[in-house]
């Protein structure tokens, strides 16, 4: 009887067709967006202002992982947008700042700054970049090794940066705004010797000067906008040659009296909408996703970072800007649709960091919020380290939240250094605003397991971040003498700054929300999960395995 069954099972067993691995069909296209700025909940406030065919589509369709988070500090553009695509933090992408400092010359380095290169379609030192200073792989660099070298991997944004670091040392193409009088987009020497002809023919149509023409006004009846301060009010700060910070706006107006320098795109919609003209001519230039390749597009929209540093989360603008911004997914997503087709490419959309409300607003409402004077904290750091060791200039520069001593000091005065970081710690951690400050040498003999410093230490990299690196309290912001408390920054590890939407969507995504804790650092593995490709060299998160289709 036994056998019997066992026949039986075999048999029928054989008509069971086998089953394609997951991966021996992977999208031919994936897309990966950046949003410069934004907190998970706009997409809970802005909700109801969004339309059918972008955010809510998004998250309708795909898998909205809505605890998600950076796991690490200092929080900014340039680190942002390398981990993304690294699937690790700056202690082994090393990208720990948008501006570093090398101490053995003395001299800063912006994140993407080569002085070898030279512009490719542009002149001056915005043609001097490139991925040089990227120390780990990252999805295009793996994606260009799984196809042996034929896919096409190309990142476009208005920020440098913020195109570059997303495409790896070894992916085809990153193009950016080069401002100016005429406002084009370009490349550097390192990616090719000439444009393609495809972006020859778009910076010909003028596209930059084109939306400088208009007025900014809002989209949607003011009404409809979820505001509690009237748009001119004391904590925003008006845009370059305007009188004050409220819509509507002449643009054109400020253009012209700014000597029509293309620049102002920074801080309005038309940079969003300049960034997906430049992505949907890239994707029928160079006839992405339509063959069984699997190709890279990175876009990177920057105009609500540049809005957001004036004005604050709360901005009448700023909400306007994310309404418009939801109009440009919907149009990139009907490209996608037609040219790549409907489920057969993956996309993924989040953000490089998010933001803090303005810390001046926060006290006004009797908030744990405020400032911390770093020309006075600096100052109190040199004046006990030079009562104790000896007179001298010991700090010699701060980077943002990191001090870097003098090196030539501690070695005239025979000190240790761990000795001297040390006490220029405890000075800091004397200062109500501030929350932690860790050395490196203590970074680099410790492990930290817990809060804050845990996050301090994964953005540390021995070659390039300070002797003391520090976090300022929840709330507060770093300061100068006679500055204008209006706007606001990022940077730190707190979950204002942290706290970032993820969404997959397309082929081999699963609809669903997922309410767990999730690290930007899971992107990138679960996107090679998906495509059948290696994981980025120094990964360190862990695929998303819920958001992938049966």
């Amino acid at each position: 009887m036994k056998y019997g069954v066992a026949l039986l099972f075999v048999a029928s067993s054989g008509h069971v067709p086998a089953q394609k691995p997951a991966w021996s069909e992977p999208p031919r296209l994936v897309v990966g967006i950046v949003v410069d700025q934004m907190r998970t909940d706009y997409i809970y406030r802005y909700w109801n202002n969004f339309g059918e065919d972008g955010f809510k589509r998004m998250v309708k369709e795909g898998a909205f992982l809505r605890d998600a988070h950076f796991n690490y500090a200092p929080t900014h553009t340039g680190p942002g947008h390398a981990s993304v695509y690294t699937g690790t933090t700056p202690k082994d992408h090393g990208i720990v700042a948008n501006d570093m400092f090398v101490r053995t010359t003395g001299a800063g380095l912006y994140c993407v700054q080569d002085d070898r290169m030279t512009g490719v379609g542009g002149t001056g030192v915005k043609g001097q970049r490139s991925p040089y200073n990227l120390l780990s792989t990252t999805i295009a660099d793996e994606l260009e090794r799984r196809f042996d070298r034929r896919s096409k991997t190309i990142g476009v944004a208005m920020k440098d940066r913020s195109a570059i670091l997303p495409i790896g040392r070894t992916g085809d193409a990153a193009y950016w705004f080069f401002e100016g009088l005429e406002g084009h987009f370009a490349t550097s020497s390192w990616y090719m010797q000439e444009l393609p002809q495809w972006l020859k023919d778009f910076n010909a149509q003028g596209l930059a000067i084109k939306s400088l023409q208009a007025k900014w006004d809002l989209l949607l009846p003011v009404d409809r906008y979820h505001h509690v301060l009237p748009d001119d009010n004391p904590y925003e700060e008006p845009l370059v040659g305007a009188s004050t910070p409220t819509l509507p706006l002449d643009v054109a107006a400020l253009y012209e009296a700014g000597g029509r320098n293309t620049a102002l795109l920074r801080w309005v919609p038309g940079s969003n909408t300049l960034t997906t003209d430049l992505a949907l001519a890239a994707l029928k230039g160079e006839d992405m996703g339509t063959d069984e390749v699997t190709d890279l597009l990175a876009i990177s929209y920057g105009g609500p970072d540049e809005l957001g540093h004036e004005m604050g989360p709360r901005a009448l603008e700023v909400e306007d800007m994310y309404v418009r911004l939801d109009l440009e997914l919907a149009r990139l997503l009907k490209a996608l649709d037609e040219q790549v087709g409907v489920g057969r490419y993956t996309l993924f959309l989040t953000a490089d960091h998010a933001v803090v409300d303005v810390p001046e607003y926060l006290k006004d409402l009797k908030g744990s919020a405020g400032y911390v004077d770093m020309t006075a904290l600096v100052g109190s750091v040199d004046a006990a380290l030079a009562e104790r060791f000896g007179p001298g200039k010991w700090v010699r520069k701060r980077v943002k939240e990191q001090l870097f001593l003098s090196d030539s000091l501690i070695a005239a005065r025979k000190l240790d250094p761990v000795i001297v970081q040390r006490a220029a710690a405890d000075v800091l951690l004397m200062e109500p605003g501030i929350a932690e400050a860790l050395t490196a040498s203590d970074l680099m003999r410790f492990s930290y397991n817990d809060g804050i410093r845990e996050m301090i230490q994964r953005g540390f990299s021995p070659q390039r971040s300070g002797d003391v690196c520090f976090a300022l309290r929840p709330g507060y912001l770093a300061s100068w003498p006679n500055m204008l408390k209006r706007g606001t920054e990022h940077g730190s590890g707190w979950n204002y700054d942290t706290h970032v939407p993820i969404i997959f969507m397309g082929r081999g995504i699963q609809h669903r929300e997922v309410p767990r804790y999730t690290s930007i650092t899971d992107i990138a593995p679960t996107i090679a999960l998906i495509v059948g490709m290696t994981m980025p060299d120094a990964s360190s998160g862990t695929a998303v395995l819920e958001v992938l289709a049966p």
